[in-house]
């Protein structure tokens, strides 16, 4: 059976360090035999919980379901990440946050329309996309809060069995500036990656798949 890896981008800009870094690996999964699936958060429309009255929690408070208000592309996406089998994200700090675009997907998911109650719901949202998660490649530096964004992406996994890989890539470590985009022009950085994609290899080993 041939596996599907999604990998997502998440960052403001279009093309830029974490989008190439992802194109990197997923280039070297597909030369191994894997279906890949890009999905770049730039692409899309994805809005934060707003003016709503709690629409996803509809059934608990009135005993109906009820859609949410916000139309944008979540669910789309949601929908293209459950035919994954495993899903790495590429994200950029922003002074030791993750970015609002990222905070928006993660407070919006686990809050799709369509399932009867939130117990239940989230039993599907931890099967069909948490565990799914395997990795996250972080653009960022120390100095700049990246521990303390590390910290804040990687609560939503706290109960679960396996945290995933981080990798943090720093353009201190490489005499470069990362708003100019170009952290895998270095060799250093690419082996960097290549580690990375192991880590995730392994894993799916692990789980025989």
């Amino acid at each position: 059976m041939i596996l599907r890896v999604a990998g997502v981008v998440v960052s403001a800009r279009k093309e830029g360090n974490c989008l190439h870094c992802m194109k990197y690996c997923l280039q070297k999964l597909s030369e191994m035999g894997f279906d890949i699936l890009l999905i770049n958060f730039y692409d899309y429309n994805i809005l934060p919980c707003s003016h709503c009255n709690y629409e996803c929690y509809a059934f608990e408070i009135r005993g109906r379901e009820e859609r949410c208000p916000i139309n944008d592309d979540v669910p789309r996406i949601y929908g293209m990440l459950e035919g994954a089998d495993a899903i790495i994200f590429a994200i950029p700090n922003y002074g030791g946050h993750v970015p609002a675009l990222y905070r928006a997907w993660d407070m919006r998911v686990a809050h799709i329309p369509g399932k009867t109650d939130f117990a239940r719901r989230y039993e599907d949202f931890e099967r069909d996309y948490l565990k799914k998660i395997l990795g996250f490649i972080v653009i960022g530096n120390l100095a700049s809060g990246a521990d303390m964004m590390l910290h804040e992406l990687l609560y939503d996994f706290y109960n679960l069995p396996r945290i995933p890989e981080v990798l943090l890539l720093q353009s201190t470590e490489f005499g470069r500036s990362s708003l100019k985009g170009d952290l895998i022009e270095e060799e250093a950085v690419r082996k960097r990656l290549d580690v990375f994609i192991n880590a995730i290899l392994r894993i799916l080993k692990q789980r025989g798949q």
